[in-house]
This record gives structure tokens, sequence and C-alpha cells, in this order.
């Protein structure tokens, strides 16, 4: 009796038992319909990681220091989105540069925003309880958006109950909103390098995708993030602070981590070069070749 083989590339060594038959064996990388069982690249073990990894640190080093370099001119560039959009939509205010310790900078757009009065209030309460509703009809095969949905209406009847107890003792204005959250923007381009190097870097992708991902990843986050927070003044500016709390909890930084963890997924979707070594030849039908009779 006489059996197909496989490259032995494909064994799993920890796993091989030593007193199986090689008939056995070789039935433990086979499939229901005969195909080869590759080792998912999830389970997958560097053989030689020390390369890879002082190649990945060198590079999270220097993505950082050319961030660094160019922030100066980052900062200057929010500014005038900032200051060019402010003046478009016509929002009272200025836009300057604040410099704090280190040499870190970040733009600070000033602008109004009052304490929502009693209609305000009302059509707060109204859209939050459409919301909540309307939650209910959104059909099951889209249940993610119902739950986003309620999670929505949830934060903005925690801001309708605060501004309906406790209007003046709200701590928060839409341009100390801005500006923080425009420092916090930075802080997670900065940190982007350093994500990507712990989560996408370990994979043995090569080094032109791995820097290819990082670029694209903290070039639009450099060009989204200043235009979000612009729509967040022009909100705030129209509708009052009401709506501060769900613009922080939903449209804010939590936007900006979806926005790259979008990026990472499309990246690590790519085929890495273990998995181009995985693919081997293509799956034969595992089967007993009988003699003839």
């Amino acid at each position: 009796m006489k059996t197909q083989t496989h490259d032995r590339r494909y064994q799993y060594p920890a796993a091989r038992d030593p007193a199986l038959p090689a008939e056995l064996e070789e039935l433990r990388y086979r499939g229901y319909a005969g195909g080869l069982i590759v080792q998912h690249r999830a389970m997958a073990v560097e053989p030689h990681p020390a390369p890879k990894i002082l190649t990945s640190v060198f590079l999270v080093l220097g993505l950082l220091a050319g961030w660094f370099a160019a922030l100066d001119w980052v900062v200057v560039a929010w500014a005038w989105i900032l200051d060019f959009w402010r003046a478009v939509f016509g929002l009272n205010g200025y836009v300057v540069i604040i410099d704090y310790p280190l040499g870190f900078s970040a733009p600070y757009l000033a602008v109004g925003a009052g304490l929502p009065g009693i209609w305000t209030w009302i059509a707060g309460a109204a859209i939050t309880l459409a919301l909540f509703a309307g939650s209910f009809l959104i059909p099951r095969r889209f249940l993610p958006v119902a739950y986003l949905v309620r999670v929505i209406a949830f934060f903005q009847a925690g801001a309708q109950v605060f501004f309906a107890l406790w209007p003046t003792s709200f701590p928060y204005g839409a341009s100390g909103y801005v500006h923080g959250m425009l420092i916090a923007g930075v802080a997670l381009i900065s940190l982007t390098p350093v994500l990507l190097g712990l989560i996408y870097y370990i994979f043995d992708f090569t080094l032109s995708r791995k820097l290819g991902l990082t670029l694209v990843v903290m070039l639009h986050l450099s060009v989204f993030i200043p235009l979000q927070y612009m729509a967040h003044a022009l909100i705030l500016y129209h509708s009052t602070l009401l709506f501060l709390p769900i613009l922080f909890f939903v449209f804010g930084l939590p936007l900006d981590i979806l926005v790259l963890i979008a990026f990472y997924a499309w990246g690590v979707s790519w085929r890495s070069q273990w998995s181009v070594e995985e693919k081997g030849p293509e799956p034969r039908v595992f089967q007993e070749a009988r003699e003839p009779a």
C-alpha cells in the first residue's frame, strides 16, 4: 500500500508523536476533503526573530524622529486649517499656537459655545428619545448599528439630565475642549509607530509594507484630526455645550482610534511572506493507491 506524501515543512514538530506510524502521522495534516492543513500564521514562530525585532525597533525610532522633526510644521498646518474654516463658516474668535515645555505646541481655537436654552434642551431630549426608540426598529441583521445608536442615546441622555439639573456646573468650554482633543490627537499620532511596532511589525510583512502602512495612518490622521475638531467646534457653536459629551465619548478620540484599527485590519489582511510560504503546493486528494487486482 502506497500513500502520497507532502512537504515536511508543514509538520508541527512539537505535536509530533514518534510512535505514530508514518501513514497516521500523514493523516493528521489532511482535511476532510483530503487537502493539506497548513499552520495558521498566528501560530507560526519566527525561526530567526532577532534581525526582525532589531529592524522593527530602528523603524519605530526612525519614524518617531521624523514625526517629531516635522511636528512644528504639522501644528502650523493645523492652525492654518482651523483658521481657514473658521473664516469660511463665520465663527467668531481666533486661532493661536500655544507652546508647552519640551518644545511641544498645539493650536488653540477660540470659539464660543453657550449653555442650552429650554428649547434646545427639549430638542435634544426629543432626539434622544427618537434615537432610542428607533434603535428597536432596525432589522436584526444590523444589530451592531442598533447597539451603536443606543450607545449614542445613552450618552446624550446623561447630558440631558446633567444640563437639566446642574447646567452652570459644567466644567468645560468649547475652546478648551477642542484644544485638548488636538493635543490628544498629536499624542495618538505620536504613538502610532509604537503601537504598530508592537502589533503589526511582529508579522513577517516586508519592510516597505510596514513603513507604508504606518505613513498612511499617520498622514490620514494628520489631515483628519484638525477637520474633525473643526466640525466639533462648529457643532458646539451652533448647538451649545449640550452636545459636547456625545462628541467627546463617541465622535472624538474613540473615532480616531477606530480609524487606526481600520487601517491595521486592512494592513494585516495583506499576504505576508509566511502566508506565501504556507500556501505551498495545490492540495491533493489523499487516498490510497491500491495495487491492481
